[in-house]
């Protein structure tokens, strides 16, 4: 599937918008189950948790894409700032466009996400703020596109102006 771009998701319908956060959740909520070292694939109710989770995810992608042809999907590509910062603004204006609740576990993926950069490099981790709604993602959005600029190295911030 294509990737999303901030400008194409900034032109999303509120309907289009907020059926991609439900995704997004989906996915994070699986993703995070799956990354998450507490829980094991060892257990009968942790495999069957994750896969129901996997499978929730799948369902609603196949919807997705059936109702929008030319859809596509905000996915990080690699685990260095300047790519994080491009799916985070992705993140960012698909939540705006929606009408949705905003997603925690979209959060936990991008902090996970942020925090392994973070530990590569040597640099603080982002700092969290509970997220209980829409705009509360955003402003955590925001926060993490932030720290990724901070965190770009400078011929890197030099060539994207």
């Amino acid at each position: 599937m294509p990737q999303l771009s901030e400008s194409a998701a900034e032109k999303l319908s509120a309907e289009q918008a907020t059926a991609l956060a439900r995704i997004l959740d989906l996915q994070a909520r699986w993703e995070n189950h799956r990354d998450d070292p507490a829980k094991t694939a060892t257990s009968a109710a942790d495999l069957q948790a994750r896969q129901k989770a996997f499978e929730a995810f799948r369902a609603a992608l196949r919807e997705y894409t059936a109702a929008h042809n030319d859809s596509r999907f905000p996915e990080p590509t690699q685990n260095i700032p300047e790519r994080l910062v491009i799916w985070c603004r992705a993140l960012r204006a698909v939540f705006r466009r929606s009408e949705g609740p905003g997603s925690a576990f979209v959060l936990m993926k991008v902090h996970r996400l942020a925090d392994r950069i973070a530990a590569r490099t040597g640099l603080p981790p982002v700092e969290r703020a509970a997220v209980t709604d829409r705009d509360a993602t955003i402003r955590e959005l925001d926060a993490v596109i932030a720290w990724c600029d901070r965190a770009a190295p400078p011929s890197v911030k030099g060539d994207a102006a």
